[in-house]
C-alpha cells in the first residue's frame, strides 16, 4: 500500500508569491568525472541522495538504464555498486563498465544472466511509447524486494497547468519537446501508483526535484504573472496534488 504521508506535498500553504520573486534557480551539474548529463540541474545529486538512504547489501548490484554517456553509472559505482548498463547506442557510453545496446520499448527484463537490487531509469519514460510495459521489464530484471528508481517531468506542477490554461500543452510536452527530445509521454504521478498496484509492486515514496520552476517561465509569461499576481496568489493554494518540482522522482519496490 501506498504511504500517503510519504508523498504529500509539503508546501500547501506556501504562498504563490514565492514562486515569483524568488531567485532563480541555480544551474546545476552539467558533467561529472567528465562525464556529461543530460537533466534537470542536480536531479542525479537528488537520485543519489534516496538511493544512499536504502538498506542494501554491501557491494550492491545496480542496472542503469539509459544512461547516456554513463555519469549517473560512474557516481553509482563511486557509491560502491556494482553497475550494469543499458543504453541504446553503446558508443555513447564512456563509463568504465560493462554497457548492453537494447531498445528499452522491447522486452530487456529477461536479458540479463542476473538480477539486480537496484534498477535506475533516470528521465527516460517520457521516451519510451509504453509506461506500463517498461516497468514491468524493469521489475522483471530486480531481484525480490529490490528496488527501482524512475523519475519523469512533472506535468502536475504548478507551472505546467499554468502553460496548459494558456497553451493546451504541458510542461516539457510541446512540439518542440517532440521533435528535439523526444519527449512523447507525459506521466501523472497516478499513473505510476496504479501502474504499481496492477504489476503487484509497491509505490514506497515520491520526490521532487529541488530547483526552481521560475527558471522555466521565460521573460514574456513571468512578466504576465508578475502582473496578475493577485490572481494567482488566490489560484495557487487551490491547487491540489504534486504541484511542486520541475521532476517527479518515484521509488518503487518489488
Amino acid at each position: 500500500m501506498l504511504n500517503r504521508a510519504a508523498i504529500t506535498d509539503d508546501s500547501e500553504a506556501a504562498s504563490f508569491k514565492c514562486h515569483i520573486d524568488g531567485p532563480e534557480v541555480v544551474i546545476g551539474e552539467s558533467s561529472y568525472c567528465g562525464l556529461k548529463i543530460h537533466t534537470a540541474a542536480n536531479l542525479h545529486k537528488d537520485c543519489i541522495g534516496l538511493i544512499r538512504a536504502l538498506k542494501l547489501p554491501a557491494t550492491p548490484s545496480a542496472l542503469d538504464l539509459g544512461a547516456g554517456a554513463g555519469a549517473f553509472s560512474r557516481r553509482l559505482m563511486d557509491n560502491g555498486f556494482r553497475v550494469t548498463a543499458v543504453e541504446f547506442d553503446a558508443n555513447r557510453f564512456k563509463a568504465e563498465t560493462d554497457c548492453h545496446e537494447y531498445d528499452l520499448n522491447q522486452d530487456f527484463g529477461n536479458r540479463f544472466l542476473k538480477r539486480f537490487d537496484l534498477v535506475v531509469a533516470i528521465e527516460i519514460v517520457e521516451h519510451l511509447s509504453n509506461p506500463r510495459h517498461f516497468i514491468h521489464n524493469c521489475l522483471e530484471a530486480l531481484k525480490k524486494d529490490g528496488y527501482l528508481l524512475i523519475t519523469s517531468p512533472n506535468v502536475e506542477s504548478w507551472l505546467s497547468r499554468i502553460i496548459f490554461l494558456r497553451r493546451g500543452r504541458f510542461l516539457w510536452f510541446d512540439e518542440s519537446d517532440y521533435d528535439n527530445y523526444g519527449h512523447i509521454m507525459p506521466i501523472f504521478s497516478w499513473q505510476i501508483e496504479q501502474i504499481c498496484s496492477e504489476l503487484g509492486a509497491r509505490l514506497i515514496r515520491i520526490e521532487h526535484s529541488r530547483g526552481r520552476l521560475t527558471a522555466k517561465l521565460g521573460n514574456k509569461l513571468m512578466q504576465i504573472l508578475k502582473n496578475k499576481l493577485t490572481y494567482m496568489s488566490a489560484l495557487y493554494p487551490l491547487m491540489t496534488g504534486r504541484k511542486r518540482g520541475e521532476v517527479n522522482i518515484y521509488l518503487i519496490q518489488k
